[in-house]
């Protein structure tokens, strides 16, 4: 995230240097920038922590506890960027995707520990 903002920013300061360039031009520039620039904000923020009764997740905006015991389900979304939702009793759900370091191992520890067994489609 943090390279592809660099690289918008690069592009963004280049297109000043010449004249006549569309106002377009600037405003998708402009947009990726705020949009890894967010993107990084949130990757940095976000952190799930694993502990003996469960975990927590710390989002962008929210902070969420879950005891092993409240989670009914891990879905995997696979995709060019996996994404992981953790479901838990209450209604509410967490997710994470597999931009985050040791993402596989997380998501099977979660199964493990909450006593999920994983589905096979």
């Amino acid at each position: 995230m943090a390279g592809a903002g660099i690289l918008w920013v690069t592009v963004l300061v280049y297109l000043l240097r010449f004249d006549g360039v569309p106002l377009k031009t600037f405003l998708a520039a402009i947009f990726f920038v705020v949009f890894f620039g967010v993107s990084l904000m949130y990757y940095a923020r976000t952190r799930i922590v694993v502990d003996a009764g469960g975990i927590t997740y710390r989002g962008m905006v929210r902070t969420r506890r879950f005891s092993f015991t409240e989670i009914r389900k891990v879905d995997v979304l696979p995709g060019p960027v996996t994404v992981y939702a953790i479901r838990g009793t209450s209604g509410g759900f967490v997710h994470f995707t597999s931009f985050f370091q040791h993402h596989r191992r997380l998501a099977a520890l979660l199964v493990e520990r909450a006593g999920l067994a994983p589905m096979i489609s």
